[in-house]
Order: C-alpha cells, then structure tokens, then sequence
C-alpha cells in the first residue's frame, strides 16, 4: 500500500522528505498546518523528493525523530494538531510515516506574530489568502459563502420577476416571496430585503461577479499548447442559464456516431452527454464564487472533455470519498436552487453517475483531479481498451501524445524532472531532455533549477485553459 502511494509522487495529501534537518524544519511544520487547513495528508520521512529513492531512516535515529516530531508539532501549532506517526517497513529501510488529519478547528497556522496560515495547492504547500483564511473560518462555523449578505447591492422587481418565471417554466410552481426567504436568495433585515450573494448569482448581477461565468473552448487537437480555437464562447448571467448555454455548446461540438440498427440508422454522441450535464452542474453548484478572477472552463478535446472549476474540493473531502458518494455543499443556496428545478437529483450522486455513464459505454474511466486550487473532471472519449491517446503509428506516440500526457501529470504535480520524463515514456535520457527542450520552445513549460536540480513548471501565463493561481 505505501510503495503504490510513494509511485504515485508528492501531491495534495502526500510530501517526501528525507531527514528532518534545521533547514527544513519551517517547511515541515507548514504542510502539517496545511494538511490540517485541507483534507489531511501524509508526510513520509526517509524518501528523496526529488528521485523518489527510499533511503530509509536509521533504527537509531526514528524514535527520537518521533520525539522531536510530535514536541515541533504541539509547540508551533494552533489549535492543537494530533498527528498520528508510525513506522513502516519496505524491504529493510524503515519509514517514518507522519499523517494528519483534517481539523475542525480550521484555519490552523503557526504559532508567530502573523499567524501564519498555509494551504496546499498541488505538491506545494503555499500562505493561505485573505479569502481563503475566511473560507476557512466558514467551514469552522458551518457556514457557506453564498449565504452572506450583500448590503451594499440594490436589486430590482424585474430581476425577481424574471428568476420567478424561469422558475415556474421549469417546475409549473410558483416562486413566492416566502419562498425566496426560505431559499435564503433574500434576507430580511430590520424590515428590509438584501439578496445574499446565492440569490445575486442565481438573477445574474454580472457587475459583482464578473468572474461568475463559464468560458467554453473547442480545441483543435488533444493540446492545449496548440492554442487553436474551432470555436470559442463565454456565458454569464443566472447560473442555471449559464449550465443550459454551455451544455448546449458541448452538444454542438461533440461529435456522434452513426449505428445501423434495422433499416434505420441512429446517430449518439460518443460520450454520454448526460455525463457532462453532471459534470457542468457539479461545476456550478460547488465552485468557490470567494475565488475572484477565475471562471469555470469546459474544454472539448478531439480525445476528451475536461470542465475544470474554481476551488478544491470542500471541507475534508477527497477524490476517494466523493467516489464512494459523500457529499458536502460548499454553497446551499445555489444547491436548495438546482434541487428545486430538477438540476440536481440527490446529493453525493453526481460524480458516481458521471464513472457509470462512461462504464456503461465502455470508455476510459473518467478523471477527477484535486488539485487544492481547482477541480477538473477529465471525460474520455477513447474506449477503456484504448488505455488513453492513440499513438500516431501504432507504438511511438507523436509530439502532441507526449504533450498531453506531461500536461496530465503536471495537473496532479507541481513539476516535472526529465527522469519522470524517461519513466513515463520509458525512453532515454536524451530522447526525454529533447521532448522536454521542445516544450520549452513551444513556450508550454518553463525550466528552472541548475545542475542536478533542474526541472520544469507549466507555463500558465500561456495558456487560456489552465486554472489561474
């Protein structure tokens, strides 16, 4: 079990480091607080980071390391963080094995004059913003972010009546105005209405939320690094009309196959359109609208389609739990909303029916990626046999396959080294140093580091489709 983890790399629950030294002292303790702020993670004691190479910890070193580990973490960290540490053995090294839990006392930081707290994005642990810090304390109190006030935002009677007659088209009920209360799209103060920031997003005040859309690309090609557009849209507006344009746009450019079934031949997409309505209003309703700047994007591929939203998963959820059908709304007024007009069925179900749909059709299982900063839903459209890109002559990939897949393995890690390189690929050292130079020309990836430390970043100031910082 921990050598399929240790495979995998660091990521948003998992760090390596080889020793605990003066140096990296500050740096441990962050992502423990980190792990805490998230959905927990392990840090394993006795792996290089860098290669992956288990080193091991000597025998007479690990209990006083446990030592040190436990005191470091109960004197630098608030509220108080219990961590669970225990040994385990791969060949005849040793590991040491600290894992966090994530904490109901959020946010946690380090003990200082500035309270420092940290979050984790991807591999790397990063000093948490204002907005997520108050994010945090939301999910301290139980609290969601769609349900605050906004005072200072005057609405009008067309806005409600409009958002009233979609609603009657779309259930034949009636929105009353003891429903907008109980929906919690108006609070009533001191005998006047505020909308809450739901009920602002769901009539569509675009002017306080700008970023509150869905931009929607079809690419030519399996890369992003192309950068040509079949065609391209942005929706704004209610977000329940917002899931309508864009699912609509994925209809146009998904393609379909014919199948001759009697004298009659009839015509399917080649993924289950419904997953990708799942998909939209999964994105829609869990996004975190405290992100400002960045929208939703639906990206069609000539091999996938990814919808990628703003925010990690919320509270303590993982991919894993979210797969066995846990559920946690992050906003409860835009959720009440969709379940009320039929967009959402039961909760925790979204994503379960998303992997069935693709089964059903005998696709490649699709991906969900966590990266802490975003959310994407990866929909294939190979068959599960394909086992993913389809080389360009029967056995080598072209450059474009060797670019989609170091893309896939940079939204699950922070970077990539020309040895990950050689693995992924299994090709020599100097076939991955020019797959990886070629990048760099192509403007896709960014080389940092010297020497023996050289590695290379994505270059997102590029690329349209790569969810913002």
């Amino acid at each position: 079990m921990i050598l399929s983890e240790i495979r995998k790399g660091e990521g948003k629950n998992l760090e390596f480091k080889e020793r605990l030294s003066a140096k990296n002292k500050e740096s441990f303790l962050k992502t423990v607080v980190a792990f805490a702020n998230g959905s927990g993670g392990k840090i394993i004691f006795g792996i290089k980071d860098k290669t992956r190479e288990i080193v091991g910890i000597l025998e007479d070193e690990i209990f006083s390391l446990m030592d040190s580990i436990t005191n470091m973490i109960h004197d630098k960290c608030f509220p108080t963080i219990i961590p669970e540490i225990y040994i385990e053995n791969v060949g005849n090294k040793k590991l040491l094995v600290v894992e966090i839990y994530p904490g109901p006392q959020k946010p946690y930081y380090l003990k200082s004059k500035t309270k420092e707290v940290y979050i984790r994005i991807g591999a790397t642990t990063r000093k948490a913003s204002e907005e997520i810090i108050r994010s945090l304390e939301r999910q301290k109190f139980n609290m969601s972010y769609d349900e605050d006030i906004i005072y200072d935002a005057s609405y009008n009677e067309k806005e409600i009546s409009n958002l009233k007659k979609d609603f009657l088209n779309l259930t034949g009920k009636k929105l009353t105005k003891s429903d907008l209360y109980n929906l919690k799209i108006l609070k009533n103060i001191r005998q006047r209405d505020y909308l809450t920031v739901g009920g602002a997003l769901l009539i569509g005040k675009n002017n306080l939320f700008d970023y509150a859309k869905i931009s929607c690309a079809r690419f030519k090609g399996i890369s992003l690094s192309t950068k040509e557009f079949i065609d391209q849209k942005e929706y704004s507006g209610p977000l329940y009309k917002q899931v309508e344009s864009a699912f609509n746009f994925a209809m146009e450019h998904i393609e379909k196959r014919g199948e001759i079934k009697g004298l009659k031949r009839e015509d399917s997409y080649i993924v289950p359109i419904e997953a990708i309505r799942e998909a939209l209003v999964n994105a829609v309703v869990h996004r975190d609208y405290s992100i400002k700047g960045s929208d939703i994007k639906l990206a069609i591929f000539d091999d996938r389609v990814e919808i990628t939203s703003p925010g990690g998963l919320p509270g303590n959820l993982s991919v894993d739990l979210i797969l066995q059908g846990r559920s946690e709304i992050r906003n409860r007024v835009i959720a009440r909303f969709f379940k009320e007009i039929g967009y959402v069925e039961q909760w925790g179900t979204g994503i379960k029916r998303i992997v069935e749909l693709c089964k059903a059709r005998n696709l490649k299982e699709p991906e969900f990626i966590d990266d802490g900063a975003f959310f994407k839903v990866i929909i294939y459209k190979v068959p599960d046999s394909a086992g993913g890109v389809p080389d360009s002559a029967g056995g080598v990939p072209d450059s474009a396959g060797y670019e989609n897949k170091i893309l896939d393995f940079l939204y699950k890690n922070d970077k990539i080294t020309r040895v990950d390189v050689e693995q992924l690929f299994n090709v020599k050292e100097r076939r991955a140093r020019d797959i990886l130079k070629n990048m760099v020309d192509k403007g896709i990836l960014k080389r940092k580091g010297k020497g023996s430390k050289v590695y290379y970043e994505l270059n997102k100031a590029r690329d349209f489709f790569i969810q913002d910082e």
